[in-house]
């Protein structure tokens, strides 16, 4: 038996190595169209050296195609390829989803419980690092502090158990999350029930 080594075992080994080959590969998925570098690497938030090094490492393997274009080349992912469309974009797909799965279990956790649930901190901004919690003011509802903070509990064990996440919970009544907003300003409101402009000051901007 012939026991297959390196890359032809392990493709997927150059293409995770790098996070800006991941950068630009998300970035690829979610356009509708081919694209400059320079577009690639400002959606994909690096610059546009790492762009380039990572669009020819991409190219290399088979994932990326450019084409000339006046000026800028364009570049389009090359879905035929296997490792394309066998496991990354499914890959990537369920990556997507992670988001959003967490956003339902706090609500369905929340709901009738919480008037509202606002996001802070780094999760807020977009700039999670593995091992730090998720930040949450939880402003109370009609059913009161207690019931609230029992559910609050039980959503930690299971966003702790699911996707090993640890949440940081304020719970807070209306007028104390009125005064907190407005000093702290890194919160983003998650809707869970209730009008959003019950807070003064609020940013409801999504992220």
């Amino acid at each position: 038996m012939i026991y297959l080594k390196g890359h032809l075992a392990r493709p997927l080994d150059a293409v995770l190595s790098a996070p800006s080959r991941l950068a630009v590969l998300r970035a690829m998925v979610r356009a509708k169209s081919p694209l400059s570098g320079r577009a690639l690497a400002r959606i994909a938030g690096i610059n546009h050296q790492g762009a380039a090094v990572a669009l020819a490492a991409l190219a290399k393997l088979g994932l990326v195609e450019r084409r000339p274009a006046g000026r800028s080349d364009q570049w389009r992912l090359d879905r035929n390829r296997w490792l394309m469309s066998e496991l990354l974009l499914p890959l990537f797909e369920r990556e997507a989803e992670h988001a959003d799965a967490v956003a339902d279990a706090i609500k369905k956790a929340l709901r009738g419980k919480a008037f509202a649930v606002l996001l802070g901190g780094a999760a807020a901004k977009g700039r999670l690092e593995p091992g730090r919690p998720v930040e949450m003011i939880v402003v109370e509802g009609a059913m009161g502090r207690r019931i609230l903070s029992e559910s609050v509990r039980a959503l930690g064990t299971l966003i702790k158990e699911q996707w090993c996440l640890a949440l940081d919970v304020r719970v807070l009544s209306r007028r104390e999350a009125q005064r907190a907003v407005a000093v702290e300003d890194l919160w983003e409101l998650l809707p869970v029930e209730g009008p959003p402009s019950a807070f003064t000051g609020v940013s409801t901007a999504q992220r």
